[in-house]
């Protein structure tokens, strides 16, 4: 059996071709991708992420997986390249009015 790097990325690839398949698989996915973390776990997320804003299952489902991997990359600058866009689109999805627009209670943040 590959290791998880392998699953991962094989899910990955995947999941790019269909990107609502990343919804079905991911219980298995988040898995893989807390146990990896690092930019391929993150890869994994914005995978989710997209499948998420193309279909919002309600409210709060977009906003508050980005605001997880907000917190847990906030160390990780390249990673935080690679979410800020996101958020940029998010944010504007929301003026449009073409995504639903959720205010999330994040935790408390660990003062330096």
């Amino acid at each position: 059996m590959p290791g998880p790097s392998v699953r991962l990325t094989q899910l990955i690839a995947r999941c790019e071709q269909d990107p609502a398949r990343a919804l079905a698989e991911r219980t298995a996915g988040d898995e893989l991708a807390r146990q990896l973390g690092g930019e391929l776990g993150l890869r994994w997320h914005l995978i989710v992420l997209g499948a998420l804003v193309a279909d919002p299952p309600d409210g709060d489902a977009v906003r508050e997986l980005y605001g997880e991997l907000v917190d847990r990359f906030r160390g990780d600058a390249a990673c935080m390249a690679k979410l800020k866009p996101v958020g940029e689109d998010i944010r504007r999805r929301e003026r449009e009015g073409t995504l639903p627009s959720a205010m999330v209670a994040r935790s408390e943040r660990k003062k330096k």
